[in-house]
């Protein structure tokens, strides 16, 4: 298992994700050198290159070609100071920037493979290996090297999550991280500017065509003292156990979401369809435990879709939310046996018929177009990891003049890299990074390593799935994980024991990360990706490339889900690509039968 997405880690450093890299940060220097040369360069054009002096890693681009041009017995002229342009016009402004092109971004800057070959026999093997020189600590020489793909994949039989595929998930951030010639004192290190990639405000792009409508959900301020009550009832209904429970708890995050959707319906009641605050009680919205109950419930959500245009997925969670409000509501006119083979509740006239609605909809969003424009929002996996290094370069306590930057500020930086950087070893749900609390779900093994466990009420499916198998974090994480846990996680002035806050100081809300996350994500990527879709890109890509069953099954283990749902919900792929290694075995069957 290890071995197979070692490749796959292989594959994603050579991949071609310069857009968003660390070479964006110029060394003004260097860029003033570069344009000396291009001018010298552009005035002698009939000059020769014979003698010049052997080139390093940090030799500017211009000099670099010169020199590969007397090596190879070539005057630079007209071509050599265009490609020269080209190059620093992109930020590939030495010697090494270039020896690290792929051959896809060689292609796309039209940089000649005879040229690459000799720069890269002339520089020195570190500087192009190790890459040592470089400022953003992120080069990708590894891709220089041809990937071996025929390796043998041989797993025991006998474990399906083990060490090996935690280690697995690992390897591509740790491969990245590798080259980092950032200094272990935090202080020591300089910020680049936050704004270096220019792409402007993430309030401005729109994924959806939707627009902003008023809002219309009843606030908690106005509704009335017999309703918090009811509402505090529905929240202990949902969360604690009692006699006669036909169902187990929820946990406390899911039950607010519930209460967050009944305050809607009670506020389409109100705000819409002229209902007194003072009538409002949870049986406006769900009247009888009889079919005709959910008559309320069908008219509303049918407004959603006429005037609010939600989407499948919104409307899952609507029909949910107003079962729950049944449950709670008739939960004792109920004599269900779940443990003689009932449904819970299923002797209740409206649970079946929102449990018919709930099918429907989950036939309709298997087919539905996504809401959003996925393009806005897609990052490939090997991007991903990029933007995590990114990330890390601004957990500095120096900005780029080096002066000393506000505690505060380097403490939100290093949340933001450890909440990035969390997901790429362990792409998990954003809930997990929410509730993370060392001792509670987050412990330093016997091994110095830190993991992260979960017990059946610690994650979303672990009434299916039980505990789960640790989730071991990358160890090229731990430097900047443990500077915050012992020392900058006090400048945000947190009022819990979690890890990550907001802030004021309060724990992370789902709101928050998501807010926290897309808008760091387009400030480097100009991609509005959000967490969840994390958890998508490395299952697209790893099913793009071949992963067996076996190890997909791993895989799901370890992310909490089924195979069904890897295959459904997780993979990205188009239905071309899907299909892609069906047409290829056709072709492959009918070439062979052609020359027998």
């Amino acid at each position: 298992m290890h071995r197979l997405l070692r490749r796959l880690s292989q594959r994603s450093v050579c991949s071609g994700i310069t857009q968003i890299s660390g070479r964006l940060e110029v060394n003004p220097v260097a860029i003033s050198a570069a344009s000396e040369l291009t001018d010298s360069c552009r005035g002698a054009s009939t000059a020769t290159a014979a003698g010049a002096l052997p080139i390093q890693g940090e030799t500017p681009i211009q000099q670099a070609i010169q020199a590969c041009c007397s090596s190879l017995g070539r005057q630079p002229g007209t071509a050599e100071a265009t490609l020269a342009d080209r190059l620093t016009d992109n930020w590939y402004v030495t010697a090494a920037d270039a020896a690290a092109l792929t051959q896809a971004e060689a292609t796309a800057l039209k940089v000649p493979v005879r040229f690459l070959h000799e720069l890269r026999a002339l520089l020195p093997q570190a500087a192009h290996n190790d890459d040592s020189h470089s400022e953003n600590g992120a080069q990708l020489a590894t891709g220089l090297d041809t990937v071996n793909t025929a390796e043998v994949i041989t797993d025991e039989d006998s474990c399906l999550v083990t060490s090996e595929l935690q280690t697995a998930l690992m390897a591509a951030p740790q491969m990245i991280a590798a080259n980092s010639d950032l200094p272990d004192d935090i202080m020591q290190r300089r910020c680049p500017p936050l704004k270096r990639f220019r792409h402007g405000a993430a309030s401005k792009v729109k994924v959806t065509t939707r627009q902003r409508q008023k809002p219309y959900a009843l606030k908690k301020e106005d509704m009335t003292k017999k309703l918090q009550d009811q509402f505090d009832d529905f929240h202990k209904f949902n969360t604690s156990r009692f006699f006669g429970q036909q169902a187990d708890p929820i946990a406390v995050c899911t039950s607010d979401k519930y209460a967050d959707h009944a305050r809607g319906i009670l506020g389409w009641l109100h705000n819409v369809k002229g209902v007194p605050l003072s009538e409002l009680s949870m049986k406006s919205a769900v009247p009888s435990k009889k079919r005709e109950g959910v008559k309320v419930a069908f008219d509303y959500m049918h407004w959603l879709a006429d005037e609010r245009h939600i989407s499948c997925t919104t409307e899952g969670v609507v029909i949910r939310s107003l079962m729950q409000m049944a449950k709670f509501l008739y939960h004792r006119g109920s004599s269900s046996q779940p443990l003689e083979g009932d449904k819970a509740y299923g002797d209740l006239l409206v649970i079946r018929e929102l449990r018919k609605l709930s099918t429907s909809n989950r036939r309709a969003a298997k087919v539905a177009v996504r809401a959003s424009d996925e393009g806005l929002k897609w990052l490939e996996w090997p991007e991903y990891l990029q933007t995590v290094q990114e990330l890390r370069r601004e957990c500095a306590g120096r900005n780029e003049l080096g002066a000393l930057r506000a505690r505060s500020a380097v403490a939100w930086s290093l949340q933001r890299y450890l909440i990035f950087a969390i997901l790429s070893s362990i792409p998990d749900r954003q809930r997990t990074l929410r509730e993370l609390q060392v001792g509670q779900t987050l412990f330093k093994d016997e091994q110095g390593r830190w993991v992260i466990r979960h017990g059946p009420g610690h994650y979303k499916t672990g009434k299916a799935y039980g505990e789960r198998p640790p989730m071991v974090i990358a160890p090229h994480i731990y430097p900047e994980l443990e500077a915050f846990l012992d020392e900058w996680r006090a400048e945000l002035y947190p009022l819990h024991d979690f890890v990550f806050s907001r802030a004021d100081g309060q724990p992370l809300t789902a709101s928050a990360l998501y807010k926290l996350f897309t808008t760091s994500c387009y400030r480097i990527t100009g991609k509005k990706t959000n967490p969840h879709l994390v958890r998508d890109s490395i299952v697209t890509y790893l099913r793009s490339t071949g992963a067996s069953e076996r190890e997909l099954e791993a895989l799901a283990i370890y992310m909490g889900h089924s195979l069904e749902m890897q295959r459904g919900t997780y993979d990205r792929r188009t239905k071309a690509a899907k299909v892609e290694p069906a047409i290829s075995l056709l072709d492959k069957i009918n070439r062979d039968a052609r020359q027998r």
